[in-house]
C-alpha cells in the first residue's frame, strides 16, 4: 500500500469502511501507551482515554488518537485556548490537543495533531491543528493574516468525529469560520 493511498483512506468520506475497536483493554492500553506515555507536555495536554479504529478492506491500516477524559481534566487547569480558538465567534471553554497516529500492520506511517473542543457539558469535538498565516512583512515584522489548515486534516477530522463528536459539534464546528478554503495539498507533499 503506497503512502498516499493509505493516507487519502484517512478521511470522513470513507468514514463507513472504518471499525472502531469495542473497549478500552488490551489492544487501546497497548498501542496508545507506544505513542502516549510520556508524550504530553505538562499542563497542555489533558487527553488520558484513546481510541483505535481499523479499516475494514485493508484491516493492515488503522489509527488511534487521543479522547478526552472529563475527570481528569477536572482535576488540572486548563492551560487556555490557542489564538484561532479565542479568535473563534463561539465561546469554547476548553481546547486539547493530542495527535492522531495512522499505522499500517502496527507500524506508525504517519502523525498529526488534532485538537479537542468543547463548549462545556461534555459537547465537542475534533478540530485541525491551524498553523498561522503570516501577511507581508511591516517594518520587518509578520503579523498574523489568517489561519490555514489542509483538505486532508479537515477530513481527518471528520472522520474522528464521525466516531465521537455529538450531532451538536457539525453546527459550531470552528474549521469552515478559521479556514473556508483549506488548501488542497497532499500530506506528504507538505513542507
Amino acid at each position: 500500500m503506497r503512502l498516499r493511498d493509505a493516507l487519502d483512506l484517512c478521511s470522513a468520506d470513507y468514514q463507513d469502511d472504518w471499525l472502531r475497536l469495542r473497549g478500552e483493554r488490551p489492544a487501546t492500553a497497548m498501542v496508545a501507551g507506544v505513542f502516549a506515555v510520556g508524550a504530553w507536555e505538562p499542563n497542555t495536554t489533558i487527553l488520558t482515554g484513546h481510541t483505535i479504529a481499523v479499516y475494514e478492506p485493508d484491516a493492515r491500516l488503522s489509527l488511534v488518537w487521543p479522547v478526552p477524559d472529563e475527570d481528569e481534566r477536572e482535576r488540572r487547569e486548563p492551560a487556555g485556548l490557542p489564538e484561532w480558538a479565542e479568535q473563534d465567534d463561539h465561546e469554547w471553554k476548553h481546547a486539547r490537543d493530542g495527535w492522531v497516529v495512522v499505522l499500517l500492520n502496527g507500524s506508525p506511517i504517519w502523525q498529526t495533531r488534532v485538537w479537542y473542543l468543547d463548549w462545556g457539558s461534555g459537547i465537542g469535538g475534533y478540530v485541525p491543528d491551524f498553523q498561522p498565516r503570516y501577511g507581508e512583512p511591516e517594518e520587518g515584522v509578520s503579523a498574523i493574516e489568517g489561519w490555514e489548515t489542509t483538505a486532508w486534516a479537515v477530513g481527518l477530522a471528520g472522520l474522528l468525529n464521525s466516531y465521537s463528536a455529538t450531532g451538536e459539534f457539525g453546527t459550531f464546528d470552528p474549521t469552515p469560520r478559521i479556514v473556508p478554503t483549506p488548501s488542497s495539498v497532499h500530506p506528504v507533499d507538505e513542507r
